[in-house]
């Protein structure tokens, strides 16, 4: 059975280039290009992987990852972020990243950085779905 993802990033040519590359590897792909576009999908559920930006027009990605965990959706959440996060721990690092953010950022399974490789980001999301 073909495992379903939704990439949720207002960047509209990342999400279709993404998309593209995703469905060659087999993968069933959605996309919203809004936070609250993207609210009603993950509200239907059924995806196994959401990946999701952090800067989001209508609802931020902190906002959707909180909401996602507190409704307890089981489905594995990546974070893709231009803010120069490396891994959970680098948080502590972080300058402009408030508590509320940290500890919701911690509610992720897994965090990447545009620009990402793909052949890493292909790898991240094999590692978290398989």
């Amino acid at each position: 059975m073909k495992k379903k993802i939704l990439i949720v990033d207002d960047d509209e040519e990342i999400c279709e280039e993404f998309s593209e590359i995703l469905r060659g590897e087999h993968y069933l792909v959605e996309t919203a290009y809004d936070g609250l576009k993207a609210g009603l999908m993950i509200g239907k559920g059924g995806y196994d992987l959401i990946i999701l930006d952090l800067k989001l027009p209508g609802l931020s990605g902190f906002e959707l990852l909180k909401m996602i965990r507190e409704n307890k959706i089981l489905s594995r959440v990546l974070i893709l972020t231009g803010r120069p996060l490396l891994n959970k721990k680098a948080l502590k690092e972080l300058p402009g990243t408030n508590k509320e953010e940290e500890k919701i950022l911690k509610l992720a399974d897994g965090i990447v950085n545009k620009p990402f490789d793909i052949k890493y980001l292909l790898n991240k999301i094999k590692e978290l779905i398989s």
